[in-house]
């Protein structure tokens, strides 16, 4: 390895083309694309910082966690923790071309048992060729000065907010080992087994590429804390994949709406009566005319179950349609509460999307909504469309063909 001084406060460390060779060789344990670029880099990033405290004065450093458990790590979040006797350090590769901030997912923030007392600004070059190890920050300094962005659950630092100089770090080490680098961190809620079983199943397929998104942060939190969960979900991920590589490619399930006419329906779609009774005054009525044309004739409804884990929420999506003379259909889209429930849930979406699975048009619900509907659009017989529902990191596709 080579050392340079791009800048005396930090390092430049070349990573050479075998080394390249074998950490992407041995990221091939991984279940996605991303996740196996995921271990790569971290793998690139860590050789590096390895090599950079042989030749400082950190005695008895270790990685917090070593191979076989690493994996289960890097599959789900990006960065890799080092004990450094009583301390704690993270290390953030990041391909960004610039240096503007530093990003931390929250696992490395929030998760009690993870939480760092250092968060160390790694920088990988094109290709992995070099590795720049640039600024630092703590943990209470990410809780009180960071922004958290809720869409990636990431902890956002402003570099004027980091400290540019490892020398700085080497010192911080020595000389303040006493001194608090935490901030407090809330405990997790305890996860039931019965929870977390049903999490792993819903979560192992790798087909899923963000998991940790699909969850509230509490609840994913809790199961990756526990080792066991943790290294099972990985496992489940993993062989899943393994056996998915070897099927031929798949496509979409789509919905037939032309047997309709025949009055052949798909599974899970019932009548509308089914989840919302004729005598209410849910729009449910409403949507079986329009115009006085007889729109909504032919429709049907399906309940759709949030995925809420702790708290389960439902709604039912309505589809209905109306033949034309010339091949086409006119089409309308809405979604209602279920179980009685008098609102949607605020900030739920329904959206349109084209076979190419560009958006159309999308609708979000208010406060107090009780239903929110798609404008009513065309189509030809044949054609493909998609209805996507969005709640929070939670996301479902219903596909379909007229």
């Amino acid at each position: 390895m080579t050392c340079a001084f791009a800048d005396p406060r930090e390092w430049l460390l070349e990573i050479s083309p075998t080394i390249q060779a074998q950490f992407w060789q041995q990221s091939q344990v991984y279940a996605t694309p991303s996740s196996r670029w995921c271990a790569y880099i971290n793998q690139i990033c860590l050789h590096a910082f390895w090599d950079w405290i042989s030749t400082e004065d950190f005695p008895r450093a270790s990685i917090w966690y070593s191979f076989p458990d690493t994996p289960a790590f890097w599959e789900f979040v990006n960065g890799t923790a080092i004990l450094l006797e009583g301390r704690r350090v993270v290390l953030i590769p990041s391909e960004a071309i610039d240096d503007r901030e530093l990003e931390v997912p929250q696992e490395w923030v929030d998760i009690p048992s993870w939480a760092a007392d250092y968060y160390l600004a790694v920088q990988i070059k094109p290709d992995g060729e070099w590795v720049r190890i640039w600024a630092y920050t703590t943990h209470e300094e990410l809780k009180s000065l960071a922004h958290y962005d809720s869409v990636d659950r990431t902890y956002c630092i402003d570099a004027r907010h980091l400290t540019k100089d490892l020398n700085a770090f080497s010192l911080s080490y020595r000389f303040c080992s006493k001194e608090e680098m935490k901030a407090a961190v809330a405990p997790l809620p305890q996860l039931s087994t019965e929870q977390a079983e049903n999490l792993v199943q819903r979560l192992g397929n790798a087909s899923f590429h963000f998991s940790r998104l699909a969850v509230p942060f509490s609840t994913w939190g809790s199961l990756l804390e526990n080792e066991q969960w943790r290294q099972h979900l990985y496992q489940q991920r993993f062989t899943l994949s393994a056996v998915e590589e070897q099927q031929p490619q798949s496509y979409p399930v789509r919905v037939n709406l032309s047997r309709w006419l025949e009055g052949i329906y798909d599974n899970a779609w019932d009548a509308v009566e089914t989840f919302l009774p004729l005598n209410s005054n849910s729009l449910a009525l409403n949507f079986r005319s329009s115009s006085g044309s007889g729109f909504g004739s032919i429709k049907r409804a399906k309940l759709i179950d949030l995925g809420m884990e702790i708290e389960s929420q439902k709604v039912v999506l309505l589809v209905a349609f109306m033949p034309e003379d010339n091949q086409q259909v006119n089409i309308r889209v809405q979604l209602h509460p279920a179980n009685g429930e008098r609102y949607l849930p605020v900030n739920i979406k329904l959206a349109l999307l084209l076979e190419s699975e560009s958006i159309i048009q999308q609708v979000q619900a208010r406060e107090q909504d009780n239903y929110i509907q798609l404008k009513r659009f065309d189509g030809e017989v044949g054609e493909c469309f998609s209805i996507q529902v969005t709640f929070d990191s939670y996301q479902i596709i219903e596909n379909f063909v007229i």
